[in-house]
């Protein structure tokens, strides 16, 4: 008997009568009868409460509730995934939701999170991405980190997104792997072939132009490139 199911609201009913006017349940089967019948309805009443309870609460929604936050917040910008999870698509969301913005360290956190994969950021206007002209030894040298940057870029960065690692196709890999050539005769069906179409990736290109675009300060220049 678990809270809220027909027998506990039946046991609770039960305790509310009299009990002199009725004398044991079990003689009393019209009055258990109708009882019951209440407690059913009660039972069901309870756990749709229960339900609505939960979507109130993005921890404990489910299902398409999830998508409702997730619009009510971020409009269509934070679609769930083909084939999401809830689990999945909630931490998404709460990434979203409580993602710090505007500053270099939130662009690194907010593509790290999303990718696995810490981006390269340039700010050719930032001495410590690029260095200076003149130091130490003279007007002629040097020394930085081999980029030229310039005072004439104020708010431009450059940023290179790594695109996450995929899973599930071999590209043919397996030929590289096989023992031995003879392994390659037999069926196709022991994975000694693979296909790009069967590889799954957590973040598209467009995923990643869409955060860099939701993190970045407003009237910056950001040049992005994404690679393997």
């Amino acid at each position: 008997m678990a809270t809220g199911d027909q027998n506990d609201i039946l046991s609770r009913l039960q305790s509310y009568l009299p009990r002199g006017w009725f004398g044991d349940w079990s003689e009393s089967p019209i009055v258990g009868a109708v009882l019951t019948g209440v407690a059913s309805v009660f039972a069901v009443t309870y756990t749709l409460i229960m339900f609505v309870w939960a979507q109130t609460r993005l921890a404990t929604s489910s299902g398409g509730w999830i998508d409702i936050w997730a619009a009510d917040f971020f409009g269509g910008n934070l679609p769930r995934k083909s084939n999401e999870s809830d689990a999945s698509y909630i931490a998404r969301i709460k990434v979203a939701l409580f993602q710090q913005k505007a500053t270099r360290p939130a662009m690194i956190s907010v593509l790290t999170q999303l990718t696995g994969r810490a981006p390269i950021i340039f700010e050719p206007n930032r001495p410590l991405d690029s260095g200076c002209l003149g130091a130490n030894t003279g007007v002629n040298s040097f020394c930085g980190v081999a980029r030229m940057g310039s005072l004439a870029c104020p708010f431009s960065a450059l940023i290179t997104a790594y695109r996450p690692l995929v899973s599930g196709g071999s590209a043919g890999a397996a030929y590289c792997n096989a023992a031995a050539i003879s392994a390659l005769n037999t069926p196709l069906s022991q994975s000694y072939t693979g296909s790009l179409a069967d590889e799954v990736s957590v973040a598209t290109d467009d995923d990643i132009y869409a955060a860099i675009n939701a993190t970045r300060p407003v009237a910056t220049n950001i040049g992005v490139a994404i690679t393997n």
